[in-house]
C-alpha cells in the first residue's frame, strides 16, 4: 500500500530517541516531533516490542510495508500464503 511513510522520513520523527526504545517510545516522540497521519500509522503497524537502535525501527516498516496485511501479527502470513498458491498461479500443463 503506498500510504505508508518512507523509513528515512520517519527517521527524521525520532531524533534524539534513545536506543533500546520500544514500539510506545518511538509512537510518542514522532508524535511530540509533530508527524504526520502517515508516519505515526507506520509506526503503530510495527510489531510492539524493543528496538535497538534506528536501523531496526526502518527495518520493520519496511517490512511491514511489505506485508500490509501482516501488520501485528505472528504466524498469520502462512494462511494468506495458502491463498495465494490457490489462485490461477499454477500451471500444470
Amino acid at each position: 500500500m503506498t500510504d505508508s511513510a518512507n523509513p528515512i522520513q520517519i527517521q527524521k520523527f525520532l531524533e534524539g530517541v534513545d536506543y533500546p526504545a520500544e514500539k510506545g517510545t518511538l509512537v510518542a516522540k514522532a508524535k511530540e516531533e509533530g508527524a504526520d497521519s502517515n508516519v505515526l500509522r507506520s509506526l503503530e503497524a510495527i510489531p510492539d516490542r524493543s528496538y535497538a537502535k534506528p536501523t531496526e525501527v526502518s527495518q520493520a516498516i519496511s517490512e511491514v510495508g511489505n506485508h500490509p496485511e501482516r501488520a501485528g501479527a505472528g504466524d498469520s502470513g502462512v494462511d494468506d500464503d495458502d491463498d495465494e498458491r490457490g489462485g490461477d498461479r499454477f500451471d500444470a500443463g
